[in-house]
């Protein structure tokens, strides 16, 4: 049970000020029931203007922080700072909201695993697009069956980062963000993929690195089997001026689809059952032909649309959608779903698409223990030279 169970004000503080913390204050601050005790930052600079903005103290180091007797600690700092981090705060008996990814490694995540094992507090991880109330309609149907059996599924993430988007030192690097955007862009897309369809069983993978001045890749592409026998394909790319984000289940009995880019709402769902019998006998013929004499139209039946009928209160998939779930859940004392064992499948497939895209052949879930090379980096530890080779000339 949360050490905060059954208090009225849940206090909370954040370490990083960057960017996506400012997400954090925002969902913090707008709640009635937290209180926002301070932040820190190595840079002083950049914590104190923080502060000043969210009407909070900025804190001169990590441990002043904790011993402000803080319940929850967000932590937004660079990926591959999250496990030293993290580690330390749960060490201090905090509960931890870490932003995504939750490590840059399959090795770190079980030495989070650990730490978390032995504090009084929790460790949660950002994982923003399981809580808006398009995915919690959908996995709940798709769970019950009710929107037929998965068979066939697209999972795209397609953004533009142009090259000044890697001016800070730490991006662009295997150090500092531990991979490339199959890691640090299309993960929520990917756990969200398996949030709907279940484990994942295999994956053949490829990467390019065509235009970006990174160490990794950016593009990737996987073809994906599923423990159920469903089939499903992903695209990363930073290279793409239209950007989206889109998955798209095509199950026995429609096609259930969400359109967005970094956050969808109720309207980017939609669920086209399938056509009747006599609509899908006509399915291929040349659309310049003249129907059949006597025969109707055909399409879905107002009947079969369950997903409608499912509809409730629109929650956005932005972080206070997350965060106000997670404060509710660690003062009423209930456990928050999105724990750090919760996406070690989706950190597991991460490590997979890198290592089949860098090694060749498929790779399988079962094939990612302690020793294989991609347990420990997601480029597996080989030569710079090597990856270049593999993924492209730029450099």
């Amino acid at each position: 049970m949360s050490p905060a169970a059954g208090r009225d004000v849940l206090r909370v503080g954040i370490v990083g000020c960057g960017s996506i913390a400012r997400a954090h204050a925002l969902s913090y601050t707008g709640h009635p029931r937290v209180e926002l005790v301070g932040v820190f930052d190595h840079d002083q600079d950049r914590a104190d203007a923080f502060a000043a903005t969210h009407r909070t103290t900025a804190f001169r180091s990590r441990q002043q922080l904790v011993d402000a007797g803080v319940d929850l600690v967000s932590v937004a700092t660079p990926p591959g700072s999250h496990t030293e981090v993290a580690s330390a705060l749960l060490a201090a008996g905090c509960s931890v909201l870490l932003e995504k990814p939750p490590a840059v490694a399959l090795a770190e995540m079980d030495v989070l695993a650990a730490a978390d094992a032995a504090s009084a507090g929790s460790l949660y991880v950002v994982f923003q697009h399981r809580h808006g109330s398009g995915a919690r309609r959908a996995s709940r149907l798709l769970r019950s069956s009710a929107l037929g059996t998965p068979q066939v599924a697209v999972c795209e993430t397609l953004w533009y980062r142009p090259d000044s988007y890697f001016l800070p030192e730490w991006r662009g690097t295997w150090v500092g963000e531990g991979g490339g955007p199959t890691l640090g862009h299309a993960i929520h897309q990917l756990d969200l993929l398996l949030h709907l369809m279940g484990p994942w069983r295999t994956v053949d993978a490829r990467a390019a690195r065509i235009a970006r001045p990174v160490e990794f890749e950016d593009v990737s592409l996987g073809l994906l089997t599923f423990d159920s026998g469903a089939v499903g394909t992903v695209t990363t790319s930073l290279l793409s001026p239209r950007e989206l984000s889109r998955i798209r289940v095509d199950t026995t009995a429609g096609t259930l689809e969400v359109d967005h880019v970094y956050g969808y709402r109720d309207a980017d769902w939609s669920w086209t059952p399938a056509p009747d019998a006599t609509a899908a006998a006509r399915l291929g013929r040349d659309p310049g032909l003249p129907a059949d004499p006597g025969t109707a139209d055909g399409g879905p039946a107002e009947e079969q649309d369950v997903w409608a009928a499912s509809a409730g209160e629109d929650r956005p998939s932005n972080h206070r959608a997350q965060i106000e779930q997670l404060v509710e859940d660690l003062l009423a004392g209930r456990d928050h779903d999105t724990t750090l064992a919760s996406t070690r499948p989706t950190m597991e497939l991460v490590t997979a698409l890198y290592a089949s895209a860098l090694e060749g052949g498929t790779v399988a879930r079962t094939d990612l223990g302690p020793d294989n090379p991609y347990y420990s980096r997601l480029d597996g530890g080989r030569p710079a030279e090597t990856v270049t080779r593999r993924l492209g000339t730029r450099p």
